[in-house]
């Protein structure tokens, strides 16, 4: 046994060992090849990879090369969009680049189809936008232009906003006032846009005040938004002021910061909670910034402005209540007696704004002191002529006192004649500014029942630019005239053109319109004046000095 014993031992042995070299060789070979990949995970990291933004086959070159003909698509769709769109009408949204599907109200005039297209926005219920994608060269970016509707907005000035990128868009109320967005996860292919969404600009001095996914949203400047779904909405303020209600709570935030809300809801894009305290803008915030607009690449491009400074800001433009106000901005209406211009975001301030019109108190006067002279001449189609300047009356002193007795049948008789005729006195404007760089804007009020015609437009430019012309005339943002004039003055329609075939001139009674004078180029300095005549020989005008 023990013979037995002493031969099968040495064998044993043997196999051990053999066994022990094999485990050895296994474990360093694998103990290598996790140096190896260690190593390689290192130099691609290091080199500009990153594997939880882009595809682990690239390489530091090929991201590079990929980034290029990111930065070469975003680069020529929005120089793309900016041809398309850029004469975009108020209260409209135009295609700006593919692929832009949208959902259009039943009695949609317009088609929605390809770049260029613009429709009304009333006409719009739903709007999606495609990704990026390389492949196929698509990037969907589509264009709303609205009217600023803060009370110390200029008449006529337009608030912009960009849809860009794999975006949905509910317009919920129908003239953008209300509506519902998100964007779709998915891998970011291109560090110049980290995310999709909307940016929103607001022209300076102007804002608007809107309901974006059930939270009440007040911005002056430039902001940036991204939701998404059953996650969160974040606003990112570039420039300017904001200021955010969600659930019963108030948020300020200035230039540099953002804040966020919780969404949720059946739809996943609900505001559920309230503002979350502002934030310091990450480079993410700052990339998108700076492909969108050219601007606000880094926190240095970036005028700061705090929360109590946002708070001033906004405060001194309209006066909040404590408790959300959106449905009260959106079920109040206007005083009956006048109607305001801009209809897509109508405030209640607006009001008093519209309201005072002091030509009212003048009509009685100028009827009196016309009397005496024009009693031979006078007929139902004098009497607006003589109410547009004072200068006649300085005739009436030499006329013979007993020219005067004719006078009570004369004025009763003249004052039946003019019932049915609109009263100069009760047709006004605001004064004539300049929104834009290459725009001129005044409101026309209609306080009679009456509706009145625009008959005839007259304006002296100066032309020290011989590229500059007179190239629109806009009412209420549609075009009623786009001959383009090149020589001033312009005298229309009689000598520049006729007005656009089937443009609704008119002003309907105890209303007001925005009427805008576009030109080609940035005004130079100079006087601008303007006047508009009408139907019934009333007119109204403005003169603006551009220094």
């Amino acid at each position: 046994m023990n013979n037995f014993t002493s031969h099968k031992s040495p064998k044993r042995s043997a196999s051990r060992r053999k066994r022990q070299e094999e485990i050895l060789l296994v474990s360093l070979g694998v103990l290598f090849s996790f140096i190896c990949v260690s190593i390689t995970a290192f130099a691609l990291y290091f080199g500009g990879y990153n594997p939880l933004v882009f595809p682990f086959h690239l390489t530091a070159t090929a991201i590079s090369q990929r980034n290029a003909s990111c930065q070469a698509l975003i680069d020529k769709a929005i120089q793309a969009s900016d041809s398309y769109c850029g004469r975009t009408n108020s209260n409209s949204v135009c295609y700006g680049n593919t692929t832009i599907k949208a959902d259009l109200e039943p009695d949609a005039t317009q088609r929605f189809s390809e770049r260029g297209d613009i429709i009304a926005v009333n006409e719009l219920r739903r709007l999606s936008a495609a990704p990026l994608n390389l492949d196929n060269n698509e990037w969907g970016i589509a264009i709303f232009k609205v009217i600023a509707n803060l009370p110390r907005s200029l008449p006529g000035e337009t608030v912009t906003m960009i849809v860009f990128g794999n975006t949905t868009l509910e317009n919920e109320s129908g003239s953008m006032e209300s509506f519902y967005f998100f964007s779709e996860l998915g891998r970011i292919v291109c560090e110049a846009v980290p995310f999709d969404g909307l940016m929103i600009t607001t022209p300076d001095g102007g804002g608007v005040r809107i309901n974006v996914n059930g939270a009440e949203l007040t911005l002056m400047g430039t902001a940036s938004l991204k939701a998404v779904k059953n996650e969160q909405m974040e606003v990112s303020m570039l420039s300017g002021s904001g200021r955010i209600v969600s659930n019963g709570q108030e948020q300020y935030f200035g230039a540099g910061q953002k804040v966020s809300v919780g969404l949720g809801g059946e739809n996943g894009v609900q505001s559920i909670s309230g503002p979350s305290t502002p934030a310091a803008l990450t480079q993410e915030e700052l990339n998108t910034a700076c492909t969108m607009t050219g601007r606000y690449c880094s926190q240095s491009e970036i005028i700061p402005v705090s929360g109590v400074e946002a708070q001033g800001q906004l405060q001194n433009q309209i006066t909040f209540t404590p408790s959300p106000i959106f449905t009260q901005t959106f079920t109040s209406t206007p005083s009956p007696s006048i109607t305001p211009t801009n209809t897509l975001f109508v405030l209640p301030s607006w009001t008093p704004r519209r309201t005072a019109t002091p030509t009212r108190t003048l009509t009685p006067v100028r009827t009196a002191t016309r009397t005496a002279t024009q009693i031979p001449t006078r007929t139902s189609t004098q009497v607006p002529t003589f109410t547009r300047t004072a200068t006649p009356t300085s005739t009436p002193t030499p006329t013979p006192s007993s020219t005067a007795t004719p006078t009570n049948t004369v004025t009763s008789t003249s004052t039946a004649t003019l019932t049915p005729a609109p009263s100069c006195g009760l047709i006004s404007s605001t004064a004539l500014t300049n929104p834009n760089p290459n725009e001129l804007g005044l409101d026309i009020t209609n306080n009679n029942v009456a509706v009145i015609t625009i008959d005839s437009f007259f304006a002296d430019w100066v032309n020290l630019s011989t590229s500059q012309k007179l190239d629109k005339l806009l009412l209420n943002g549609v075009e009623i005239w786009n001959k383009a004039d090149p020589n001033p003055p312009s005298d229309i329609p009689s000598i520049d053109g006729d007005w656009v075939n089937g443009a609704d001139l008119t002003v309907p009674g105890l209303t007001s319109r925005n009427l805008v004078v576009r030109f080609q180029n940035n005004l130079e300095p100079g006087s601008y004046p303007v006047r508009i005549t009408f139907d019934n020989g009333c007119q109204v005008s403005g003169s603006v000095t551009l220094p």
